[in-house]
């Protein structure tokens, strides 16, 4: 905020000094760069203004609650209608699973659900893995017991299912957390979120 004040300030003072010039800036060097400093100012202010925060989906990796445990049980209860979806060629499935990395770390990965068939999800990674070392391209197999959470995009931009993300709501809620603009934009595409 400060800085889209100074810049304000100083684009202001360089154009008074345009029609009525103090003698201090009749004296001095002119230039365009002049307004360098104060336009770096005001688009520093302007993207400070419009940050919106962070978004629920940026917890840390190693982050647990109690909410997400139970998250993954009403996931896999719910499992059978998201796998009735994919069997219809649903478009905007995706599938959660915890994935191991080529250094031996487990990453919790979103990946795009392509079919579904005797028990196994052929998928591709939505996520880029922390581990840079892990190949992200390329489609590969998920049986259905990894799978710990579920969600189907909505045409209209609405989500069905998510219940790691309402998860992580609720443990927001019940640490009395506010939410920043950006996740209060999520929250409300959720569809299955209790109010």
């Amino acid at each position: 905020m400060v800085a889209l004040l100074m810049g304000a300030s100083l684009v202001v003072w360089f154009v008074y000094n345009q029609f009525w010039p103090t003698p201090e800036y009749r004296r001095a060097f002119r230039s365009p760069f002049q307004l360098i400093i104060p336009i770096v100012f005001l688009i520093y202010g302007w993207r400070w203004l419009r940050y919106e925060g962070a978004g629920i989906e940026e917890t840390p990796g190693g982050f647990s609650c109690p909410e997400l445990v139970e998250s993954v049980a009403e996931a896999r209860k719910a499992l059978p209608d998201f796998i009735k979806q994919v069997e219809q060629n649903i478009d905007g499935a995706y599938g959660k699973f915890p994935m191991a990395t080529v250094q031996g770390l487990t990453e919790h990965i979103w990946a795009y659900v392509h079919s579904y068939r005797a028990g196994v999800f052929n998928v591709s990674l939505a996520n880029l893995p922390k581990d840079l070392k892990e190949p992200e391209g390329g489609r590969r197999d998920v049986p259905k017991e990894q799978i710990e959470d579920w969600q189907i995009m909505q045409p209209e931009g609405r989500i069905k299912g998510a219940y790691s993300l309402i998860a992580l709501f609720r443990y927001r809620q019940n640490q009395r957390k506010s939410l920043t603009p950006k996740m209060r934009k999520q929250k409300a595409q959720l569809i299955d979120f209790p109010e």
